[in-house]
């Protein structure tokens, strides 16, 4: 099943809880996709070496590609990402801009 998984926590702990959901499906052969809303992303922000930011930095292992940002999130990643002195932040590598084409899901959650 197809499942894109619509993330705009407001806390750290739906956060957790959304990308663990995420995990166990992908872990029951699901295909899953992130969707990371601006509430998810100022959170990982916040703290970009956080535990949020170390599960999003893990999604490989779970065979779950890179989270989708919206165009203007992805313009705050990438002002935000000047801002900083050089780190070695490997989470990056897990988000990219959302496809303008959009495949469809079998099933989508807001979460």
């Amino acid at each position: 099943m197809k499942i894109l998984l619509v993330i705009d926590a407001d806390t750290l702990l739906q956060g957790y809880e959304a990308l663990a959901m995420a995990f166990a499906l992908a872990a029951f052969e699901h295909e899953v996709q992130l969707w990371l809303g601006q509430s998810m992303l100022a959170q990982i922000l916040a703290q970009p070496t956080g535990k949020l930011a170390n599960m999003l930095g893990s999604l490989a292992l779970y065979d779950i590609p890179a989270a989708w940002l919206v165009p203007t999130d992805w313009a705050a990643l990438a002002h935000w990402r000047h801002a900083q002195p050089s780190q070695n932040i490997d989470w990056l590598a897990n988000i990219a801009p959302m496809p303008t084409n959009a495949p469809d899901f079998d099933l989508t959650l807001k979460l």
